[in-house]
């Protein structure tokens, strides 16, 4: 038995009375945790209703989606539609999308400045990646001074227990970034050294790709930079 237009037009009325009821920012709330756990769900209840549609467009959701379903290099051209949605993450300072921009500005557009701002944004919005990347970028900056500030950085994420488990993670991000994308920054064409201490402590003549505790904070920056490297050839 099909529903008389009548009805569905009541039901509408009623669904839209039952929303008007609800706190435009409650509902802003679900919808990012929504859009948090998957890009699909919120595209779907944009689609479900018009007021839902018009509240998944505050910033606050789009800062908050996930971006784990989207290809960071799209294998083929995008829809205008698609480019206004990423733009649109960037803008509202998703930290993902501040991550994925920052990436790509360092090593494959060598445009530090727009690194910086980026990574900046994205580390202040708790993104651990973005935090590691800035430990990257402060180690092949050329200057001593803030070669040492990546040292200690990255000294610190090593010993925080809650980083610490996350570094690998962010360093296979990384690694699988790299391999998709022209790694065009001059400046990693020549690794940094930070131990430089006569006997480099017990470091190897080569860092082997497999991580090793030391204690040495210059010598966790020289493994770091061998196991980013090792996996990647900088051209």
């Amino acid at each position: 038995m099909t529903r008389s237009p009548k009805n569905k037009k009541r039901n509408t009325k009623a669904v839209s009375s039952l929303f008007d009821s609800i706190p435009h920012e409650l509902v802003s709330e679900v919808l990012s945790r929504v859009a948090s756990s998957s890009i699909k769900d919120i595209f779907n209840a944009k689609l479900s209703c018009k007021m839902l549609n018009e509240i998944a467009e505050d910033m606050y959701v789009y800062q908050r989606v996930s971006l784990d379903e989207v290809p960071i290099i799209p294998w083929k051209p995008i829809s205008q539609e698609q480019e206004t949605f990423l733009n649109t993450c960037l803008q509202s300072e998703n930290p993902e999308s501040l991550y994925r921009q920052a990436v790509l500005d360092y090593f494959n557009k060598a445009n530090l400045e727009s690194t910086c701002m980026h990574l900046q944004k994205a580390v202040k919005n708790g993104h651990t990646g973005a935090l590691y990347v800035t430990c990257i970028v402060l180690l092949f900056s050329g200057n001593e001074e803030l070669k040492q500030q990546g040292i200690k950085l990255l000294g610190n994420m090593k010993k925080t227990n809650g980083l610490k488990r996350r570094l690998r993670i962010c360093r296979n991000n990384l690694n699988s970034i790299l391999k998709m994308i022209w790694v065009k920054n001059p400046v990693l064409l020549e690794p940094p050294v930070c131990c430089t201490t006569r006997d480099q402590h017990h470091r190897k003549s080569r860092w082997s790709e497999v991580e090793e505790d030391v204690t040495c904070e210059a010598c966790v920056a020289d493994q770091e930079i061998n196991l980013l490297s090792g996996r990647y050839n900088f051209v």
